[in-house]
């Protein structure tokens, strides 16, 4: 028990909190002056690069309620309730206000709970997502699925989200209530993790429950293209959204506890055509039937003799088109917004050097996110849209970052 707990904690998304005594600890204690001069020059802004398509982006939240599924999670019974965003190629973005990156009391519990610092120190991105515009509905869009690891939140690679939905893809960035870090659903809740009981489960356990999760999403999702409302609470939805989904060309990518949701959500339906995995570990049935399916495996450059031998025992099982690459001087984290936030923030957040080699790595982090974007999107394109890409023939001097394992 000891050693597959310690293998969930070094993978899955808690890996700062699984291998720091203390969150707030991680940070030193920030003395009264340098707390006055922040205060004197506002919160610190982040933010992170614009995407590169055409395309302008819509998003728009929904609050989901499975009745038929009690949450195995909740500290009181009650049905499976889930929030997920949606991110679009939008036709006009005039009117609609830009979106934060997560909503103020999101942020404020990240702040205090991941990273151990006071809240309003740090001003988080706003996206390039503009809440509620109408969808481009003239021709239907191919749907992504994402899923976020273990203390993640669906906005954690939003930088990869937007730079899909910019290129013509309907993005459902999907918040696992109760091991996501943070949920705040539409009557102000914020459900925060209830490390307890997800850790009372099997790693295969927590896979089918977020597994479960993915499938209600893509069953409420087509709902809405068959024109019903799915929002728990009958939010409008914005125009055309419904008439912008191609649910028959459906993908799914996941970081870390995510891509092994994404592994075992390609093995169980059928609807999801093909998966990405971004440094994530292999549990439940997947692991002994393998995949007939496309399947995208890269891994960061930080050493995971674990992860290896796991990713060993399936390659020979996917019969299906393959690819492993490998993020070379990268961490676990840069497979996520951390690893463009954590440096600008470092002032504020204050991650030894240690730290920040362990989890984001050496290479440089713009460099390290366009790379990632790249190859994403070029999966997505090869495989849900038939259009081929060079970028997986071999390694390209345009991303040297990227090293083809087999």
């Amino acid at each position: 028990m000891r050693h597959r707990r310690n293998l969930l904690a070094v993978l899955a998304f808690g890996v700062l909190a699984a291998t720091i005594p203390d969150a707030a600890t991680a940070a030193p204690a920030v003395t009264e002056p340098a707390a006055t001069v922040v205060a004197e020059a506002g919160p610190l802004r982040l933010t992170l690069p614009a995407p590169t398509g055409r395309h302008p982006i819509g998003t728009t939240t929904m609050h989901l309620v499975d009745g038929t599924r009690p949450d195995p999670w909740a500290p009181t019974p009650r049905s499976r309730e889930l929030k997920i965003q949606l991110w679009y190629p939008a036709a006009s973005t005039a009117g609609h206000p830009a979106a934060p990156w997560m909503s103020p009391a999101e942020q404020a519990h990240l702040e205090s709970d991941y990273f151990g610092i006071p809240t309003g120190r740090l001003a988080w991105p706003v996206t390039r997502g503009h809440d509620g515009a109408p969808a481009d509905h003239a021709t239907r869009h191919p749907v992504i699925l994402y899923s976020h690891g273990s203390r993640g939140d669906r906005s954690f690679d939003t930088a990869l989200v937007e730079e899909l939905a910019s290129h013509g893809y309907v993005v459902a960035t999907i918040d696992h209530t109760f091991d996501a870090g943070e949920v705040e659903f539409p009557d102000g809740r914020v459900e925060v993790r209830n490390t307890a009981a997800v850790h009372a489960m099997s790693d295969a356990e927590i896979v089918a429950v977020r597994t479960a999760d993915t499938r209600f999403v893509l069953d409420r999702l087509t709902a809405l293209a068959a024109g019903a409302d799915p929002d728990a609470e009958h939010r409008p939805v914005p125009r055309g959204l419904g008439a912008a989904l191609d649910l028959t060309s459906v993908g799914m990518f996941g970081h870390s506890m995510g891509g092994a949701t994404t592994l075992q959500a390609l093995h169980d339906d059928a609807r999801i055509r093909a998966g990405a995995t971004l440094d994530g570990p292999v549990f439940g049935t997947v692991a002994d039937d393998g995949l007939a399916k496309p399947l995208l495996l890269m891994s960061s450059g930080w050493d995971s003799p674990a992860r290896d031998a796991m990713w060993d025992a399936l390659w020979p099982e996917l019969t299906g088109w393959r690819k492993q690459l490998n993020l070379k001087d990268s961490g676990h984290l840069s497979y996520s917004d951390l690893e463009l936030l954590v440096p600008q923030a470092e002032s504020v957040i204050g991650w030894s050097a240690e730290q920040l080699d362990h989890f984001l790595g050496t290479g440089d982090g713009p460099r390290a996110v366009a790379a990632q974007r790249a190859y994403l999107l070029g999966f997505f394109d090869l495989q849900l849209r038939h259009r081929r890409t060079g970028l997986f023939d071999g390694p390209s001097p345009r991303y040297p970052e990227i090293a083809f394992t087999r």
